[in-house]
Order: C-alpha cells, then sequence, then structure tokens
C-alpha cells in the first residue's frame, strides 16, 4: 500500500513538472558580443576591440557593449551603409512616407552630422527599440586615411 502512495506521488510530481516545463516561453539564444556586432559590421571593416559587460540597472536583467572599427571608405560612404541598411534619410525619416504622415515602426532613427566648420567628418546614428538601443559615431579627420566607426549597444535582456 505504501509503495503504491509512492508511485502515485512520485506519478504527480513528474506530471506537475511536465506541465510546468511546456508552459516556459522557449528559451531564446544566447546573446554574444560578435554576434551583436556583426549585425552591425560595416562590409570589410577591421575591429580594432569590442567589450561587453553587465550594464548594472537595478532590477534589469541588461547588457552594454562597445566595438571599434576602421574602414578606409570615406565617412559619407559609411553613413550612406547604414541609411541604406535602416531604410532612412539623412535625418533618420523612414523613407516611402508621404509628408507629415506617422509612422508606426518598431524603432526610432536619428541621424546627426556634426562636421561643419571642422577638419572632422563626424556623423552619429541613434537607433532606439523596445528593449535596446544602439549608437554608431563615425568619424574621419581631413588629413586621415580611416574611417573610424565607435558602436555602442544597450540591451534589456529582462525586467
Amino acid at each position: 500500500m505504501l509503495q503504491k502512495r509512492i508511485t502515485i506521488v512520485v506519478l504527480a510530481l513528474l506530471s506537475i513538472t511536465c506541465n510546468s516545463l511546456a508552459d516556459d516561453p522557449p528559451q531564446k539564444a544566447p546573446v554574444t558580443l560578435m554576434g551583436m556586432v556583426s549585425e552591425w559590421r560595416y562590409p570589410d571593416s577591421l575591429f580594432q576591440g569590442a567589450e561587453i559587460s553587465d550594464a548594472a540597472v537595478e532590477q534589469v536583467v541588461s547588457i552594454k557593449s562597445k566595438a571599434a572599427l576602421t574602414t578606409s571608405d570615406s565617412a559619407e560612404k559609411v553613413v550612406a551603409f547604414y541609411q541604406q541598411k535602416l531604410n532612412v534619410d539623412s535625418s533618420g525619416k523612414t523613407l516611402g512616407v508621404q509628408g507629415q504622415e506617422r509612422v508606426l515602426a518598431k524603432r526610432a532613427v536619428s541621424i546627426q552630422e556634426n562636421s561643419a566648420g571642422r577638419p572632422l567628418k563626424l556623423y552619429i546614428i541613434s537607433i532606439h527599440e523596445q528593449n535596446s538601443t544602439t549608437t554608431l559615431v563615425i568619424s574621419r579627420l581631413a588629413s586621415d586615411e580611416t574611417t573610424h566607426i565607435a558602436w555602442s549597444n544597450y540591451q534589456r535582456i529582462r525586467p
């Protein structure tokens, strides 16, 4: 009789465990630094270093990452690549929108040039999504042969 009760309890526990596992959402693929950087890497650019760390936001599981890349292409060509990738114009407005029509998108993009009157081409592209912010700072001195791309990202993994 005791053995029958133990068997019933074990079967009940297994049933509860299996049901609770079936209710859990599927696990996402792990977030990796190179996986994130590769999404934003300019073609044929060279890595100059990268790092990832805990973002240290209270009660939020989040990470912050950064990488430095270089290319011999002009800063303007690099910016044009990201505009095309993001489907936006030089201000960050989504292409294909007529007049004052409001775009309901999953992200907001801002592009700023801060080069006027300086011997430096400097562009800042910010991409804001629900759980992440990506920033690209593209710069090139007039006398330099290399364009620098500084990529940074904040990503909330879960609340």
